[in-house]
């Protein structure tokens, strides 16, 4: 699988070349930047051979996969012309600005006789594996609440953060908030949004800082989310399920390798007390599952088809906040990217 980035920030190095150097049989060749100068010193760092603007990457002939490290808002554009070029695409989270665009991405695809993903990597570790299996045996009993709090600490996401940025789809349900969607669709099946609250930005009132949703899983179970730039100092990935016969604790969850954990509690005693495994990397996983699933024709829990309804949840999300889905008035040409 040979891949071409376009994008030069620092989630191409982490998610694509860094994971891609211990995957057998992934080649990323290439990287494209709106300023090509960007893009060769990306090149010269990390050693890839071809560096230029994005039209570099999407007629390299040799490209099989072209990965999207840009702001969500263009997302639709540039997956459109690489899927039109013969490319495969996969997105970085979310699959794009919100749902409208995201089901240009899937309908594409779907007509171009390519794949388009999107890169809900924490999906493909062990871990996660582990918690939906616990999740759906039903050692908790009959459900009676699910609580997802993805907080991120209140100094990482600072001024001049393309996350707070409206005209780059900002915000924190998009940043965080889009993989609780996810997890909850994963776990449960679609949920119906009830309610929502967010604190905004004062220099960009487009921006929510923090929104807290409820929403209604299958089963008419309650579930409650946080998504927030503003935790305290530790931050929260942690989801906790409260069940009739027992409780899960799960912590770390968008990032697994961080040290996640998962304890189910009954009766006042812990019957499952597990951590991540030691050095085990979601991205590497994530490349993995890519290079098996394009190899083999098999369906994929990353299909942008998959992805368009974690928007759908996005979106009702800020609609219940009183706010607009991100990029609803930008054409799909529109926007700066990174």
């Amino acid at each position: 699988m040979r891949v071409g980035i376009l994008g030069a920030g620092g989630i191409a190095e982490r998610a694509m070349v860094e994971p891609a150097r211990d995957v057998e049989g992934v080649d990323v060749l290439a990287i494209g930047a709106r300023d090509p100068k960007r893009a060769q010193d990306f090149a010269r760092r990390l050693d890839l051979p071809i560096a230029g603007g994005y039209e570099t990457v999407l007629a390299n002939p040799d490209i099989d996969l072209v990965y999207l490290a840009l702001p969500p808002v263009v997302h639709a554009e540039w997956a459109l012309q690489a899927l039109a070029a013969g490319k495969h695409v996969l997105c970085e989270k979310p699959l794009s600005a919100n749902e409208a665009q995201a089901r240009l991405i899937a309908d594409a695809a779907a007509a171009s006789g390519r794949r388009a993903f999107v890169g809900f990597h924490y999906r493909l570790h062990s871990f996660t594996q582990r918690l939906l299996d616990v999740i759906d045996s039903g050692m908790l009993g009959q459900v009676r609440e699910v609580e997802i709090d993805f907080s991120i600490p209140h100094f990482v996401v600072k001024p001049g953060n393309i996350r707070l940025d409206g005209d780059l789809a900002g915000g924190a349900v998009m940043d965080v908030g889009c993989y609780a969607a996810d997890l909850l669709r994963a776990a449960y099946g679609e949920p119906s949004v009830l309610s929502a609250k967010a604190q905004l930005y004062a220099d960009d009132p487009r921006i929510d800082m923090q929104t807290d949703a409820a929403l209604m899983l299958p089963g008419d179970i309650p579930a409650s989310v946080r998504a927030s730039f503003i935790g305290d100092d530790r931050g929260s990935m942690s989801m906790v399920v409260t069940g009739s016969q027992a409780q899960l604790h799960a912590t770390h969850v968008i990032v697994p390798q961080w040290g996640a954990t998962l304890t189910v509690t009954a009766h006042d005693r812990a019957i499952i007390e597990e951590r991540a495994v030691d050095g085990e990397s979601s991205y590497v996983r994530q490349l993995e599952h890519l290079v098996d699933v394009l190899e083999h024709g098999s369906p994929s829990i990353l299909e942008a088809d998959q992805a368009v309804q974690t928007m759908r949840v996005v979106d009702d999300i800020y609609r219940a906040a009183g706010l607009q889905p991100r990029g609803a008035a930008a054409p799909v040409s529109g926007g700066e990217a990174r």
